[in-house]
């Protein structure tokens, strides 16, 4: 069972192992508090630039880091705040091949369990101490909640909205794309020149408390390479490849450019994580390309989840030929199989046009799309929510969505809701189940 320290719990630990940083026990619409600034002690650790966890399953979790230069690290890891006890991986070299990150794979792990972890590289003292929250089995009818956004530009730090997501308490939170904007404010050509953007957002105080408190999934959009690209340009390997290098992100050593992928958080939710960019096709008409929208279907229509949250980082009810207005074929195709097969409780979740609206999905047997962001960007004010879809519409504040499903609720209820960056709830509403979907 997962337990929750409150915030004295945690400073005694902290103040006894001289390496951690405090959650806070807030929600929605409370106060922000002050939250110590630790940065040096990660600087002593030997890594600037903190530590984050993702793609995390009941059993498994993946750790990233960055070192000062060509070193071994491991990390250590346990269920005791404190890491007095602690278990640790073998130890990794990390090179200047991949800017001295590393992708450290923790296995063997319990489910619903919370989990602390520290970074240890040779010759160093340990880093400061973060958590992250294992997924439910999948037969498990727990409760989740979870947080989502996107759209991180660093000309707009610090990204504040995200102490608010981390207020929220979630399991775990979704980018929704656009984790930087290599063509904005000075370009990326090169690696280093994109590994120089990642490092820039990973320096923002508000990420790095996030990071420390939550499990992290991610996708990327357009802007990780060059504006509205898709396919085979020219930056487009070289941004994906700097993109895994600064990502929590489990890779597939058969393709390890793939990037859709999906997860189980119980019986309440399975994620389906898209990739809008890589195998898109204009001329085609393909925004997922064969193979991915097999997997998509199929694991929609396999999935004994309750919800199914379908995480695209261009949103499925925008209009213009960026999104998938510009693939009308494929989204009719999508949204006519989970009308034929009868597909209880798909949400879709959505970010890019730098608004927060709730929309509902033409020609669809009731379904809707949660779009928010940005989380740091210039925010779309003369867009208008004017067309017959929008259920919701807000383009004057930040946003980010947070999604809980019950999991003791019969039948079961997800209710999303859309936060501004102070926490001052928006929007809210409700996604039912009837008795004949369980």
């Amino acid at each position: 069972m997962r337990r929750e320290f409150s915030r004295r719990e945690f400073l005694k630990v902290t103040a006894a192992s001289l390496a951690g940083l405090p959650w806070l026990a807030r929600t929605p619409g409370s106060s922000l508090a002050a939250v110590p600034e630790i940065p040096e002690l990660f600087d002593a650790a030997g890594l600037p630039f903190g530590m984050a966890a993702g793609d995390v399953t009941p059993h498994g979790a993946i750790v990233w880091l960055r070192a000062d230069g060509e070193s071994e690290v491991s990390v250590h890891y346990g269920t005791e705040p404190s890491l007095r006890a602690f278990r640790a991986t073998n130890p990794l070299r990390v090179s200047e091949t991949a800017d001295f990150t590393a992708k450290i794979s923790i296995e063997g792990l319990e489910p619903r369990t919370a989990y602390f972890y520290r970074g240890a590289v040779s010759g160093k003292k340990p880093g400061p101490i973060s958590r992250f929250v294992t997924a439910p089995k999948p037969w498990e009818t727990a409760s989740v909640r979870f947080a989502f956004s996107g759209d991180s530009r660093e000309w707009y730090q610090p990204f504040s909205i995200l102490d608010s997501v981390r207020l929220s308490r979630p399991d775990f939170f979704i980018h929704l794309g656009d984790t930087i904007y290599a063509d904005r404010d000075w370009v990326a050509t090169e690696l280093n020149e994109f590994w120089a953007k990642y490092k820039a957002n990973r320096k923002d105080p508000p990420t790095r408390r996030l990071l420390a408190e939550t499990s992290l999934y991610v996708t990327w959009d357009d802007h990780e390479v060059a504006n509205d690209y898709y396919g085979e340009h020219p930056l487009a390997k070289v941004g994906q490849k700097a993109f895994f290098d600064y990502w929590p992100v489990r890779q597939d050593s058969e393709d390890p450019y793939r990037l859709y992928r999906s997860f189980r958080w119980g019986r309440a939710a399975e994620l389906f994580l898209l990739d809008t960019r890589q195998y898109r096709r204009p001329n085609e008409g393909t925004m997922l390309g064969q193979k991915q929208k097999e997997w998509l279907l199929h694991g929609l229509s396999s999935s004994d989840a309750w919800f199914k949250f379908i995480a695209t980082s261009v949103p499925f009810t925008a209009p213009g030929s960026d999104r998938w207005g510009g693939f009308p074929k494929e989204s009719e195709e999508i949204v006519t199989f989970i009308e034929e097969k009868k597909v209880p409780g798909v949400v879709f979740l959505a970010a890019d046009v730098h608004y927060a609206a709730v929309t509902r999905v033409p020609r669809s047997p009731g379904l809707k799309e949660f779009i928010v962001g940005p989380i740091g960007a210039p925010l779309n004010r003369l867009a208008r929510g004017v067309a017959e879809r929008f259920e919701f519409f807000s383009s004057q504040t930040y946003s980010y969505g947070l999604v809980t499903v019950d999991g003791g609720g019969r039948p079961p209820v997800a209710e999303l809701s859309i936060f501004d960056e102070k926490n001052s709830l928006l929007y809210r509403t409700k996604v039912d189940l009837s008795a004949a979907d369980l």
